[in-house]
Order: C-alpha cells, then sequence, then structure tokens
C-alpha cells in the first residue's frame, strides 16, 4: 500500500500477503528462519517498486542513526536510517513494532519504534538530523494496539520519567500492576513535544489483523513487514 509523505518522495509499506503461516506471502525478514531464497524473491519484487532493494539495518531495539549514500551501503547494527540522495531507497522491518517515516525538504528518513526505542530516544535522534520542525511530516504505520500491548509496571516508569504526560497512555489491564500501552500515542506525543504537527497515523493493529499483518507477539515465529521511503529527485 502506498503511504503519502507529498511530492518528490515515494513510500510504501507491505503486507503479509496471501500463505501459508508462519511467513505469509510476502516475508521481508531474512533473519526468521524463512527460506531465503523465497525471501530474496519478495525482496526482488519490492525493489521493482522502487527501481533499487531498499536499504535495511540490523535492527538492534537501540537508536543508532546511518546515513546512507548508495543503494549498496550495509548500515550494520541501527534502528533508523537516513538518506539525502534520490533514488536511493531505505527501509524498516517490523512484526508489533512501529515504523516511522520522515519527510523533511530534501531529506527522507525511517525509524524502527519498539518501546526500547520510543524510551531510549531514537525519534529524538532522527529529529535532531532533520532541522526544521516546521518542514518534518511523519507517517505512523501499522503496529501492536493499545488494546492488545501489556506490558510491566517497570516499561510504564521509564516513560513516565521522560514526561509525566506520557503516563495516561497507559491504562491497567486485567493483570496486576501490569498496562495496556498506546505505542503510537506515546510516539505521536512525542513529537509534539518536539514541535512536530504534521503526523499522520495507521490505525492498523498488527495483533488484531492476522490477515495483513505479522505479529510477533501473536505468533512468535513470524515473517516481518516492510515500511520504505525513497526520494524520487
Amino acid at each position: 500500500m502506498s503511504v503519502d509523505l507529498g511530492r518528490g518522495v515515494r513510500a510504501i509499506q507491505t503486507l503479509r500477503g496471501e500463505g501459508a503461516t508462519p511467513y505469509g506471502g510476502f516475508n521481508l525478514g531474512m533473519h526468521v528462519d524463512d527460506d531465503p531464497m523465497r525471501v530474496q524473491g519478495n525482496r526482488d519484487r519490492l525493489a521493482t517498486v522502487f527501481g533499487a532493494v531498499p536499504v535495511f539495518a540490523n535492527q538492534v531495539h537501540g537508536t543508532r542513526v546511518v546515513t546512507v549514500e548508495r543503494s549498496d551501503d550495509q548500515p550494520g547494527d541501527a534502528d533508523a536510517l537516513l538518506t539525502r540522495t534520490p533514488n536511493v531507497p531505505i527501509g524498516i522491518l517490523t512484526a508489533d513494532c512501529l515504523p516511522v517515516l520522515f519527510c523533511a525538504d530534501e531529506t527522507v528518513a525511517v525509524a524502527h519504534a519498539g518501546w526500547r526505542g520510543l524510551a531510549g530516544g531514537v525519534l529524538e535522534t532522527v529529529l535532531a538530523h532533520l532541522g526544521d520542525s516546521k518542514s518534518i511530516r511523519v507517517w505512523l504505520g501499522p503496529c501492536i494496539g493499545a488494546s492488545a500491548f501489556e506490558v510491566g509496571p517497570e516499561v510504564r516508569e521509564i516513560f513516565v520519567g521522560k514526561s509525566h504526560a506520557l503516563g495516561p497512555l497507559f491504562t491497567p489491564s486485567a493483570r496486576a500492576d501490569h498496562f495496556l500501552a498506546d505505542l503510537r500515542g506515546i510516539a505521536c506525543a512525542l513529537l509534539e513535544m518536539h514541535g512536530i504537527r504534521g503526523i499522520e497515523v495507521s490505525t492498523a493493529c498488527t495483533y488484531r489483523d492476522q490477515a495483513d499483518w505479522y505479529s510477533y507477539r501473536r505468533e512468535g515465529v513470524t515473517g516481518r513487514m516492510a515500511s520504505c521511503l525513497m526520494r524520487t529527485g
């Protein structure tokens, strides 16, 4: 599915695709024990959208941002990629974590934002590379929804330590001393705290909708979707 981030940018969000569990029909993750040839075939199909295979990093739930300049770059361990080079697609892989796409003047970026990345500051680290907040457009993609993402009290404490304004984004769950966390709401709040107003949000829940999305929390062994974008000029 296409994502509208304005002129001069091509952005897409892939779906699970029809196929047998656990990998469905369009798994793009090389690290999940799927047949590497099948995954490469899917990546080759993805490349037809952009004219090149998107550059992916080895995601480690951190905050490192790597600038990509060529389509054959190897970013290594990172959870956000950035490029100012036209016709070089970049992407991240998810199966419950929040994919975040950024567009700012002549720069595009992608971030892998699970709760650890959000707590560590991956969004703030990307924003520091993008300049004037008024020019930044952000898209928050499909992720595990607030009704399905249960966390322990230590997770809530970490975010409340960042800002008390994040406290209401955790509601008590049925399990004692546990909470349902609104991952997208947390990301929105953090972006708005840094002056970002151009935010578009997908409402899709990866956990609840098995037909369209992979979910690690639901399935354990599963595939990965890709969220990708590229400057076109």
